[in-house]
């Protein structure tokens, strides 16, 4: 649970990080349809044009890569000689080039060539990540990750893996959780770390006093839980979650019952505009609250901001049971009492509690979609009641 844990922060982080530096920069876009269906993004389009003469690719490279028009082509290789950072999207990538600032990644399998050079930082999340090329520092998250004997990290590496491979050289420290650690294979396949190895793992690392570790091996060990201690946490998660559903259910009916009413309306007609909203709403609030705190007379403003929005990441998952209670209601002309859509909501809440459980991608991507979707109608229903009330 704490390996998920991290995981889950480590993807926050690198999307947040996406997310601002995307919407504080006024970017002129740059459209290139070719073969490998990829779509690029620069500061400054005729610039680049001249210098990707010189071969080389100056300011931030940002890389959508989309494989569904052909199939023969599932991975996106980054070749190019970058002055800038690199922003990749996509199924499977492969990174065989320079980039002169750092890499950020979101993909299934991520593959570092033993040529490739990051000459600052490495945010990667994937389903495997093998590396081979130069790094400065590393920020890896991933089901599997592999440090080849060709691979080196100037500085520190930050990993939370399921297992991890670490056969390559670090300069500095190595921060890991796993359940399963790797750092010696043989004399060729061993790890070279300059100071301290920290790692979080259910076992003691095998054969780690074959690896070259110049600095001290701090050990904090995490006890792998029962299945029947799992299971009963995982049953009583989800009663738990059911009741609290009820009670806001509840609450919604005695207080804000046309809120209900128009919820499902929000579902069948304005679903993705529900969904981007959601979406501003969330990213949005924390910067404004950050900025007005940085003012006078903003502090109130931003600890009330605060609040609002606490409540509305603790509210979001029962808003879209509900919702989607609703509107399935709405569609079974036999369900036409109350009582009749409380007992149609306990299944409802439990599929949605179970869906933000799933293990790896489905349970992080049903969170996120259920967070926006949440905020999104509440937000949305605002809008609606506000604009009634001045018409």
């Amino acid at each position: 649970m704490k390996n998920k844990l991290k995981i889950f922060i480590i993807i926050s982080v690198l999307a947040s990080i996406l997310l601002v530096f995307m919407t504080t920069n006024v970017l002129a876009l740059e459209t290139r349809s070719n073969e490998n269906n990829v779509v690029t993004t620069s500061e400054n389009a005729d610039e680049n044009t001249n210098k990707e003469e010189e071969d080389i690719y100056y300011g931030d490279l940002y890389i959508f890569f989309n494989d569904e028009d052909d199939y023969n082509k599932s991975t996106y290789v980054m070749d190019k000689n970058v002055d800038g950072n690199v922003f990749v999207f996509g199924q499977d990538v492969e990174i065989t080039g320079r980039i002169n600032g750092s890499l950020f990644v979101f993909c299934s399998t991520l593959t570092i060539e033993q040529d490739a050079y990051i000459g600052n930082h490495i945010f990667a999340y994937a389903d495997k990540i093998n590396m081979s090329g130069f790094a400065y520092d590393v920020y890896l998250a991933a089901n599997e990750v592999s440090l080849t004997k060709e691979g080196t990290i100037y500085r520190d590496a930050k990993i939370t893996a399921n297992t991890a491979y670490l056969y390559g050289a670090v300069g500095r420290d190595i921060d890991i959780a796993g359940n399963n650690i790797s750092v010696y294979k043989d004399g060729d396949n061993c790890l070279y770390l300059g100071r301290n190895m920290n790692y979080t793992s259910i076992r003691v690392i095998e054969n780690i006093e074959k690896a070259t570790i110049n600095g001290e091996i701090n050990y904090t060990e995490v006890k792998e839980e029962e299945n029947t201690d799992i299971i009963s946490n995982y049953i009583y998660d989800g009663i738990e979650n059911t009741i609290y559903t009820i009670i806001i259910y509840g609450a919604l009916l005695f207080l804000a019952p046309k809120f209900i009413e128009k919820s499902k309306e929000y579902l069948s007609t304005k679903g993705l505009l529900a969904a981007a909203i959601g979406a501003a709403f969330t990213i949005l609030l924390p910067l404004i609250m950050i900025a007005l705190l940085f003012t006078t007379i903003g502090v109130a403003v931003s600890i009330t901001a605060l609040m609002l929005y606490v409540v509305l990441m603790m509210i979001n998952s029962a808003v879209v049971a509900i919702t989607i209670n609703e509107f399935v209601a709405s569609k079974i002309s036999a369900i036409d009492k109350i009582w009749k859509k409380l007992l149609m909501l306990i299944p409802i809440s439990i599929i949605i509690f179970a869906l933000r459980q799933t293990p790896y991608y489905v349970g992080g991507a049903m969170s996120a979609i259920i967070l926006v979707f949440g905020v999104g109608i509440i937000v949305l229903y605002q809008f609606d009641k506000r604009r009634k009330e001045n018409a």
